[in-house]
């Protein structure tokens, strides 16, 4: 049946109950009630015509999902909605993230000799970095930094547990290139965050992050 045609007959069987257009579920129930009570063939002498021809159209009617009544959106749970919340690095995880930049600290990732003397060699060479506070939405993660980006290398150490049960986790220290110098947001690469951030949909860096950067982040929607 073509729209059209099926409109058409809508409205034909809405009028077969003696109905409007505009009638709801419980208007075409009530006068399907009604009719059938009334054009019965045992209060018509036998006449069975009223009766079926308004039994076709309540059928019709009811076959197009237009009798049940629909469930009321304001009276469905609700789906929760996300809370942006932001979690404050203590002194001894701030004290601890920035021993794992000292010159002499051993790399927790170095997987052997030559490569724990790569990473103690850029240590001297790179910009360090330390987050003081973790912004939450969801799975997503922002790391805010007080110190500005610098053009070249850059590390940074990051708590990683951020969305496991406990933050237990050793923190991990990444690396990364700069052509600038400043304020500025770096996004870990998925392939770095699927391995060190358990349970993330998404983590950014936030460098030169103030107070105010924090508030704006909280506030924003």
């Amino acid at each position: 049946m073509e729209p059209v045609d099926n409109i058409k007959a809508r409205v034909e069987a809405l009028q077969a109950l003696g109905l409007s257009h505009g009638a709801n579920a419980s208007d075409i129930r009530d006068a399907w009630r009604d009719i059938a009570f009334h054009s019965h063939p045992d209060h018509t002498g036998g006449d069975y015509s009223g009766f079926s021809k308004a039994k076709t159209a309540y059928d019709f009617l009811r076959k197009e999902g237009l009798t049940a009544n629909k469930p009321d959106k304001s009276s469905l749970p609700r789906r929760p909605q996300l809370k942006k919340r932001l979690i404050d690095l203590d002194a001894n995880e701030i004290e601890h993230c920035r021993s794992m930049l000292r010159p002499n600290q051993v790399l927790p990732h170095a997987g052997n000799k030559q490569r724990a003397a790569e990473d103690s060699d850029a240590q001297g060479l790179a910009s360090s970095h330390v987050p003081e506070a973790i912004g939450c939405f969801g799975r997503e993660l922002t790391y805010f930094v007080a110190t500005p980006v610098c053009e070249g290398s850059n590390r940074v150490v990051l708590p990683t547990s951020v969305l496991a049960s406990c933050r237990k986790g050793e923190p991990e220290i990444l690396t990364f290139q700069s052509k600038s110098t400043g304020a500025g947001e770096v996004v870990v690469p998925d392939a770095i965050r699927e391995r060190k951030f358990p349970g993330a949909k998404s983590v950014k860096i936030r460098f030169e992050a103030d107070q105010s950067s924090r508030e704006t982040f909280c506030l924003a929607s």
